[in-house]
């Protein structure tokens, strides 16, 4: 893939092509279930992203070429690995490592990190397999690396109602204690606890509610505004970025009504428009290779 309006993040460099590996077809890059410590960047090949499901056959999730990352969820919120990632042709892979990630995680803002860790927590959920919880119980949850500057942080009843599905949304929240359920058509979808947002989705792709958010405790938020949000978002590394838009979006076509065909509201501005499942990364990746 190729696209002139991306700038390029990084030039190659001899460390990276001492990394560069060749997988013959049918090989394994990747297993699921397993830790990871690394990420793949395709230079050549296709690779096939499939979901193993005990007492059933595998799922071919999609198939992947040049710029496309693999692995790299893992990486992020240090999870094990969401899926197998097989050569589905011969591949030319460079190796991303977690020092290089976790590189990029430090120069993001911290509500940056909660958002891809949030996404990428839903996306697990979508497949069945449980989220990463490494934020829980840590140090001082909060969005902004300032102090100078006070953060709205409020108390919440036991039961409290946050906001119901389909209603438009103007605030994200970010649990500093207690928990809160996220209930959609009925069904309660996810159980969070501190350190993790919720109402990220509705301002990202600006779309309304989702699913309802209910306390379940004594609970306090930080209550985050959609402006910072985009400030956020444009202060995060490009290739950050670029995985939050593909995230949000991948998580969007899971909602009720996508597959009916009733398309979302423009998007808030991220740059190019997120690929469809089944497609590479935006080709900011590329300048990897």
């Amino acid at each position: 893939m190729s696209d002139s309006r991306f700038q390029p993040v990084h030039r190659p460099s001899a460390a990276l092509a001492s990394r560069r590996r060749r997988f013959a077809a049918g090989e394994i890059l990747m297993r699921q279930g397993d830790p990871g410590h690394s990420a793949w960047l395709v230079e050549s090949g296709e690779v096939d992203v499939i979901l193993e499901r005990p007492g059933d056959k595998p799922v071919r999730l999609s198939r992947l070429s040049r710029g496309a990352l693999v692995g790299e969820m893992a990486l992020i919120d240090q999870g094990p690995r969401s899926a197998t990632v097989r050569a589905a042709t011969a591949v030319i892979a460079t190796e991303l490592g977690h020092t290089t990630f976790r590189r990029m995680i430090d120069a993001a803002p911290p509500l940056g990190s909660y958002i891809l860790t949030t996404l990428i927590a839903a996306i697990r959920r979508l497949y069945g397999m449980p989220p990463c919880e490494r934020w829980e119980g840590s140090g001082e949850i909060r969005s902004q690396q300032s102090y100078s500057r006070v953060l709205n942080r409020r108390p919440f009843r036991e039961g409290h109602c946050f906001f119901k599905e389909g209603e438009l949304a103007s605030h994200v929240y970010l649990i500093q204690t207690g928990r809160v359920a996220i209930v959609q058509g009925g069904n309660r979808i996810a159980d969070l606890g501190a350190g993790r947002l919720f109402g990220e989705l509705a301002i990202l792709m600006n779309v309304p509610r989702a699913a309802t958010a209910i306390a379940q405790e004594q609970t306090t938020c930080e209550i985050i505004l959609r402006s910072d949000v985009e400030q956020a978002l444009a202060a995060m590394p490009p290739i950050l970025r670029t995985l939050t838009r593909f995230y949000a979006a991948q998580v969007a076509r899971s909602r009720p009504g996508h597959a009916a065909g009733k398309p979302p509201a423009a998007p808030m501005p991220m740059g190019k428009e997120a690929p469809m499942v089944g497609e590479a990364y935006p080709p900011e990746m590329d300048d990897f290779l």
